[in-house]
């Protein structure tokens, strides 16, 4: 399954700040374009954003990180966001406020526990999934992925995940929908791998779950995914 679609996407260049506020917004158009929203038996049909237009501007970009800088537990002495600025514009624009709990940032002890919520996120709300890659400095997108056993759309947790798709908002790095096996994914290019978190910048707590984003994402692995 891949959710990526080509006319969704925007690169953050020239703004090297802007990871997450691009994501955010290629994140949010791509879940607009998306149009399988039905529900797997048993659960709620997943959520399509509302009032969310799609817009691949740059102007568009810089009112998305503003409010992620002020809607963040980051120090604005730094610059760019944090995974819970990311997360609040994601709600706030896609959803209506930052209380919609559509989307959340999730920390794990293990890269495989990481990747598998990853999947899953992506094949339960069929919206993209956001990683905090670069030890927690840079942000990526992961559209779909590839795996064997049962089909995670089901709702099983009964597969082996072979690797994702992968975008990177930074032009330079050269990752557009690009399939990137799990073993690069773990242990890669320094520019792929994705690590645990090791930034130190965001000492505030956060308004909605009540927690410090340095002590809660620190040495985990950091993703903002869909929940609903």
């Amino acid at each position: 399954m891949n959710v990526y679609n080509v006319h969704d996407f925007l690169y953050q260049n020239p703004d090297l700040t802007a990871c997450t506020a691009a994501s955010a917004q290629v994140m949010l158009n791509m879940a607009t374009t998306w149009t399988d929203y039905k529900a797997v038996p048993g659960k709620s049909a997943p959520s399509k954003p509302h009032g969310w237009k799609v817009d691949v501007s740059h102007a568009r970009m810089e009112v998305l990180l503003a409010y992620e800088r002020k809607n963040g537990t980051m120090l604005l002495s730094w610059p760019g966001a944090d995974a819970h600025g990311w997360r609040n514009a994601l709600n706030y624009y896609g959803w209506g406020g930052i209380t919609a709990n559509v989307y959340k940032d999730m920390a794990f002890k293990t890269f495989g526990e990481a990747v598998r919520a990853t999947v899953l996120a992506v094949a339960m709300y069929r919206k993209p999934v956001g990683i905090l890659a670069a030890a927690g400095n840079h942000a990526q997108i992961v559209t779909g992925y590839r795996v064997t056993g049962y089909d995670p759309r089901t709702g099983s947790t009964n597969f082996q995940i072979l690797g994702v798709y992968l975008s990177d908002p930074l032009k330079q790095d050269g990752y557009l929908n690009a399939y990137i096996p799990l073993s690069t994914l773990s242990s890669g290019a320094k520019k792929i791998k994705w690590t645990q978190y090791r930034m130190t910048n965001s000492p505030y707590v956060d308004s909605l779950d009540h927690q410090q984003g340095n002590a809660e994402w620190d040495g985990k692995w950091v993703i903002v995914a869909p929940v609903a």
